[in-house]
């Protein structure tokens, strides 16, 4: 079968272009998908991949370019809380498919977790070194993030309805203070959230 040369082609865009010629020896891609349920539950999916850029013997078996390397998913089931209470997570590729696997059932721990709430501490305490997946773990690490973009407007605006009127709730927003452009005494808090914007005078 004739080798597709797209997949060697660079995918990130926005950088400067190069100023030497360059090879490309490895992709990894992570992908993730929310959805809201009938039931009123999120689900998180999400896929890790790693792909060589030249063909590769590994595990005792030949990997042509194109065949993932590592190909793992896994999805969580959230309430309105963000807390897990449910896991699916599966190998679905590995060098070492029959002994990486095995691992998957372990990441039913998750459920309980808070994906806000100091998720990446439990998820170290649970899963670190021979414990778990180091690719399932780093894909399982991403939720947080993905979960404020994912569910956090909708969260928001339920609980401003609930709150009836946001001007009189003492809750700070979410994103406030969660990084340097969302601090309290800069712009955004100053354009944005007037109520909780604090003059760096």
């Amino acid at each position: 079968m004739a080798q597709d040369h797209r997949i060697l082609e660079p995918r990130i865009k926005g950088l400067s272009e190069p100023a030497v010629a360059r090879t490309i020896m490895h992709r990894r891609t992570f992908n993730f998908e929310v959805f809201e349920r009938e039931d009123g539950l999120w689900d998180v999916d999400a896929q890790m991949q790693d792909h060589k850029m030249q063909e590769i013997t590994l595990g005792g078996e030949l990997r042509p370019v194109g065949t993932p390397l590592h190909d793992m998913v896994i999805r969580v089931t959230l309430d309105q809380t963000v807390t897990i209470v449910a896991v699916e997570s599966k190998t679905l590729a590995a060098p070492y498919l029959v002994q990486c696997k095995t691992i998957n059932p372990d990441y039913q721990k998750m459920i309980g977790l808070n994906v806000l709430q100091g998720f990446r501490r439990a998820m170290k305490a649970l899963f670190a070194d021979t414990a778990g997946c180091t690719h399932l773990t780093e894909l399982a690490n991403t939720m947080p993030t993905v979960v404020v973009q994912g569910i956090g407007y909708e969260l928001a605006r339920r609980a401003r309805m609930q709150d009836k009127d946001d001007a009189t709730s003492n809750k700070k927003p979410f994103p406030l203070d969660k990084c340097h452009a969302l601090s309290s005494d800069g712009e955004v808090a100053r354009l944005y959230y007037p109520k909780w914007y604090k003059s760096k005078g």
